[in-house]
């Protein structure tokens, strides 16, 4: 079996992406790589937002006041990447998260926003959804994704039906391994 080098995640916020991305690390041995590490360290740098409030689910919900108006932290975030996307194309932030990997190297990307399944499909990757019954849609435009362009589907249910979390998190891990074994 060959597994793909590069693994593109895509799915509602709280779906269990980074979850899959670390159960892809451990399990494959793929890097993380942080698809919007420049936001995030835009908004830390140069917005005053912290490490919390950039990288946790539990810190983009919180509301700050920037220049007078009050944001959500996700909202912030989102607004940031949909700048660099409309000086520089829709792809620019996997364009970006993807060079500053080395070349050739195995790598998990776990923020598949709009049509980005696309590139990283003509890029060579396994493209797959993380779908999760306690995670809807987000209000944000920038957190749609078009899940026409994934090789398959990952139910991240375990919660949902009753799972302790160590349970569901093997749950996941056992649905991850038979579909990248599979569609690979």
């Amino acid at each position: 079996m060959t597994i793909p080098k590069l693994i593109a995640l895509c799915g509602h916020p709280t779906s269990g992406k980074s979850t899959a991305a670390d159960i892809i690390n451990e399990v494959y041995g793929h890097e993380l790589a942080d698809d919007g590490l420049p936001l995030r360290k835009m908004a830390m740098d140069y917005l005053g937002l912290t490490a919390n409030q950039v990288f946790t689910q539990e810190g983009k919900l919180e509301t700050v006041t920037i220049n007078g108006r009050d944001w959500q932290v996700r909202e912030i975030l989102g607004e940031i990447g949909n700048a660099f996307e409309e000086k520089f194309g829709g792809d620019i932030i996997p364009i970006m998260s993807h060079n500053a990997r080395p070349k050739g190297s195995y790598s998990v990307f776990g923020s598949v926003r709009r049509e980005q399944g696309l590139y990283w499909r003509n890029q060579g990757a396994l493209v797959l959804e993380i779908v999760n019954p306690l995670a809807g849609p987000s209000k944000y435009e920038f957190d749609t994704f078009n899940n026409a362009y994934c090789h398959a589907q990952i139910q991240n249910d375990g919660l949902a039906r009753g799972l302790e979390p160590a349970a569901a998190r093997q749950d996941l891990l056992e649905k991850l391994v038979a579909v990248i074994g599979r569609v690979h």
